[in-house]
């Protein structure tokens, strides 16, 4: 059985194994586990809320309850106290690997048809993913696990799924991007505080699917899953991706 209570007992800091990846060897390591294990959860840290325009910061993996990694590709250096909204300069970026090489590595790990991959609201993920030419497939999504068995009992979003099945308040984005006029994109993120934020995020998508997903066949809703919600997520992102023409003579 894929639920156990190790899987949803909250885990302690001290219990969580949440890495910084800044080199292509230990990213060729972390491929390694992933493939051995045959489920991993995937994320991706940007810097808009808009899939089609936003800036790719980082992706974060997790193969294991409490073991996790985020791997930083666009962050740059903090922004000078008090010169945010002035536009002030970023200092130099943290070490970490090339965008290209480390797309390189991901991408035949991320279309893998051995390996499993797990997201939360993974049709963003794909959609930032697809414009550096990295598909995800095969997959699962623990917010339309949620929906299927639970429709309409509560909302399907990562902070509320993990406080309910899990017992765990994920950290708050405020907490380590700021809030109101001092907020930050995620790229500007000093790196230890994203590596805890993003590789959590990982960790208990990993954990809400492993809790989720036998519930499909109690509830049973896995035909309804499997032939209609899970399919409607790739046509999804293929429309939202090539997006519409208007005529503008004939709306008008």
């Amino acid at each position: 059985a894929l639920d156990t209570a190790a899987d949803t007992a909250p885990a302690a800091a001290a219990d969580r194994d949440y890495q910084c990846i800044q080199s292509l060897g230990e990213l060729e390591q972390w491929v390694d586990l992933a493939r051995s294990a045959g489920v991993v959860a995937v994320d991706t840290e940007t810097t808009s809320l808009d899939a089609m325009v936003a800036d790719l910061v980082g992706v974060s993996l997790s193969v294991r309850p409490g073991q996790a990694c985020y791997i930083p590709l666009g962050h740059r250096g903090p922004v000078p106290a008090g010169e945010l909204d002035l536009g002030g300069e970023a200092s130099a970026a943290p070490e970490q690997i090339p965008l290209a090489q480390a797309l390189d590595l991901l991408r035949p790990l991320l279309a893998d048809p051995s390996v499993l991959k797990v997201g939360q609201n993974l049709k963003y993920d794909m959609l930032v993913l697809r414009r550096h030419e990295v598909e995800i497939t095969p997959f699962d999504d623990t917010m339309l696990l949620s929906y299927v068995t639970e429709g309409g009992l509560h909302g399907h979003g990562m902070d509320e799924l993990s406080k309910l099945h899990l017992d765990v308040e994920p950290i708050p984005f405020k907490d380590v991007a700021g809030s109101g006029k001092s907020k930050i994109t995620f790229d500007l993120v000093p790196l230890d505080k994203a590596t805890e934020y993003a590789a959590e995020d990982a960790d208990l998508t990993l954990r809400l699917y492993r809790h989720l997903k036998p519930q499909l066949l109690a509830v049973r809703k896995h035909t309804v899953y499997e032939t209609l919600e899970r399919p409607l997520v790739p046509v999804l992102v293929a429309m939202e991706a090539a997006g519409i023409l208007v005529d503008r003579a004939e709306l008008a």
